[in-house]
């Protein structure tokens, strides 16, 4: 008797994680049918690799004891335009912050992505440019709770 409801147990748990994989595997698929722009309006790649490039904003910035330049730049990648932020090399900026912040009117916050500058020239994430959005290029010493210096601010 008792290898018999134990077995029961077993048939009816393995249902059960039938069941769950299941649904788990229908909600995969349909993240996996959702539009990548629809995720993220965020591109690694553009900076790089975007055309039409041109500097909307630059600015000279002192952090520290240093004094380099940061820019807030436009480009064209694939169909859209992107913004992001640069500091080129032999700026001066090496160990500070970068960043491009976003300003989503949707949600009345300011978005950011950062990068730390090495002695290369160095590039935030993109992001693409939307109608009402605003953008700035920013930098901040890398210790916790540096104030940020921004260029202006460019209002698509």
């Amino acid at each position: 008797m008792g290898f018999l409801m134990t077995w029961e147990v077993i048939m009816e748990s393995s249902w059960i994680s039938r069941g769950v994989t299941a649904v788990a595997m229908a909600g995969i698929t349909l993240l996996g049918a959702t539009p990548a722009s629809a995720a993220s309006y965020w591109n690694s790649s553009a900076p790089t690799a975007a055309t039409s490039v041109r500097s909307v904003y630059e600015k000279t910035v002192t952090i520290g004891s240093r004094t380099f330049t940061i820019q807030l730049r436009v480009g064209k990648w694939g169909s859209n335009s992107y913004f992001w932020a640069r500091a080129p090399k032999d700026s001066d900026a090496y160990g500070v912050n970068l960043y491009i912040s976003v300003y989503n009117p949707s949600t009345k916050k300011w978005e950011w992505r950062m990068e730390g500058v090495s002695k290369k020239t160095a590039y935030t994430d993109a992001h693409r440019s939307i109608s009402k959005y605003a953008y700035r290029a920013c930098a901040s010493d890398s210790m916790i709770g540096s104030r940020w210096v921004c260029t202006s601010t460019w209002w698509v």
